[in-house]
């Protein structure tokens, strides 16, 4: 597809343009200020796309972003000093590949550099909340996106939207009347046109979030663990649909994470407010500065990532990204617990990575079963 064709979607995909958002080469930073002089028709799209593409980034821009790599050099370089053994007999060159070199730059440098930060704030309104629609709805359009693929497309009002794998998303007949609203299950990421008279409201199983016009993303898989609700830019209000009296504003970098399943170990209170503990929790996003990325929307880049997370978790994501089916034999391994960013990789050349880290067994079967075990 020629350049002249994109859209803005395309253009935040596109890895030449990333690099000329952040500045990484000259080259491409030449390209696409020639590029843009000689298609002023594409300028406001290109402004649009690498607006988005900062705000994935956690609003990093080129300046922060050259700041963050050298401070992280300098980090990584004095401790690969101390802990590489100076005898070569003791060091085995990691494998050329660049998905091996990753995971193995994660562990040797994890003692030393914290990946994931977490920006703790929240701004609650203690007023009496009703249900974010107090009318029954009726779905006239429905948009789905398979395992294993993902779509983007615009709302009506203009609002963009991407589906990520093994999702659903139902739009009500009277969607930009006097409301938008429509219900997800699975996960989307939105860029929303901005409209005060006529407010944007998603529902989930778990709870419901209304926007006048921000970028912000929504994970409501019924088989996980969690609902999440991830703000990148402008602000969303979320009514919990079991805690109906009170309302919660997130702030851009924020997110809300409710748990979705009634066993204790996973409805634990994580957050105290005067007397009264919520089973939720508001933290920052994960900013991976090694990737360049914001961990909850990497996939709307094309990008697999995960922080710290356990290996059940994967696996879910991984059905849904390679419409494979994946069963455990051993409850230690599900546990076990992985930090890698994986970019146009397939099936086995994950699960070979994940190895390096951890030690399992897998046998792809036929109909795109996969036995995961621990000899």
């Amino acid at each position: 597809m020629k350049y002249t064709d994109f859209e803005m979607e395309d253009f935040v995909l596109d890895k030449s343009f990333q690099n000329y958002c952040l500045e990484k080469t000259p080259e491409d930073v030449a390209f696409w200020q020639n590029w843009i002089t000689e298609h002023p028709g594409k300028s406001e799209t290109i402004r649009q796309a690498r607006e988005i593409y900062i705000a994935l980034n956690g609003n990093h821009t080129a300046a922060q972003f050259v700041a963050d790599r050298e401070a992280f050099a300098i980090i990584a370089e004095k401790h690969l000093s101390m802990a590489i053994p100076d005898t070569a007999g003791d060091f085995i060159q990691p494998a050329k590949s660049t998905l091996v070199r990753r995971l193995v730059w994660y562990s040797s440098i994890a003692a030393a550099v914290i990946i994931i930060a977490f920006f703790v704030s929240r701004l609650e309104n203690h007023i009496p909340a009703t249900s974010a629609s107090n009318h029954q709805l009726t779905y006239n359009v429905t948009e789905t996106s398979r395992e294993g693929e993902r779509k983007s497309f615009r709302l009506p009002d203009g609002s963009k939207v991407m589906l990520n794998a093994g999702s659903t998303m139902q739009i009500d007949e009277n969607f930009n009347t006097k409301t938008r609203e429509l219900s997800l299950e699975g996960e989307a990421f939105f860029d929303v046109a901005h409209d005060a008279s006529r407010p944007f409201i998603i529902h989930t199983n778990k709870m419901d979030i209304k926007v006048l016009g921000t970028i912000f993303n929504v994970r409501a898989y019924p088989g996980d663990k969690t609902t999440e609700t991830s703000l990148i830019k402008g602000s969303v209000e979320i009514t919990l649909r079991e805690k109906a009296i009170r309302k919660i504003l997130l702030r851009p970098n924020e997110k809300i994470v409710l748990p979705n399943l009634s066993d204790p170990a996973n409805t634990k209170n994580t957050e105290t407010r005067g007397n009264n503990e919520q089973d939720f929790k508001i933290t920052g996003l994960t900013y991976n500065k090694n990737e360049d990325i914001v961990t909850e929307v990497s996939w709307t880049q094309n990008r697999l990532a995960f922080s710290n997370c356990s290996f059940e978790t994967i696996a879910k994501d991984l059905e849904r990204w390679y419409n494979v089916t994946i069963r455990f034999t051993n409850e230690e391994v599900e546990q076990y617990r992985f930090t890698a960013t994986f970019d146009q990789k397939n099936i086995e050349q994950v699960l070979k990575a994940l190895q390096l880290s951890r030690y399992f067994k897998y046998t792809i079967t036929e109909g795109n079963n996969i036995i995961i075990s621990k000899q």
